[in-house]
């Protein structure tokens, strides 16, 4: 499951730059650009949880933090295998927890150095919950 969710993360990453660099590209003068969008169903459901809002050397804070991630576990839990086995549920949160976890941890650890030491070596970044369909 760690492998699933680390390529989606860096499928996601891959299609924001593409996004992007085509967003930002030249368009000749007088040229009328055509635009073909395709879609593919995506193997890998994903949800990001910010926590800029919060001071998470708070413990209320962080138990709504918990909250959040709570309900984007049982989000992408239900996207990516649905009602249809409340045994494969079970297991996608205990794997969706199970990543989450520590990226908790180091947002929780930041906020203490930060609130000790006025900076953290430890990047500011969105909580990510991934699993494969």
């Amino acid at each position: 499951m760690k492998y699933a969710r680390t390529l989606a993360m860096c499928g996601a990453t891959f299609l924001a730059a593409i996004s992007v660099a085509a967003a930002t590209s030249p368009v000749h003068a007088g040229a009328s650009p055509t635009l073909t969008v395709t879609h593919q169903r995506s193997e890998y459901v994903t949800r990001y949880v910010s926590y800029l809002d919060l001071n998470l050397a708070s413990a209320t804070d962080q138990s709504i933090l918990k909250g959040r991630v709570g309900f984007a576990v049982n989000e992408v839990c239900n996207e990516a295998v649905g009602n249809r086995d409340p045994f494969d549920f079970r297991d996608c949160t205990y794997d969706s927890w199970a990543g989450a976890r520590p990226q908790i941890a180091r947002a929780v650890r930041r906020a203490r150095d930060i609130a000790l030491t006025g900076s953290s070596p430890i990047a500011a970044v969105a909580i990510t919950i991934g699993v494969g369909r």
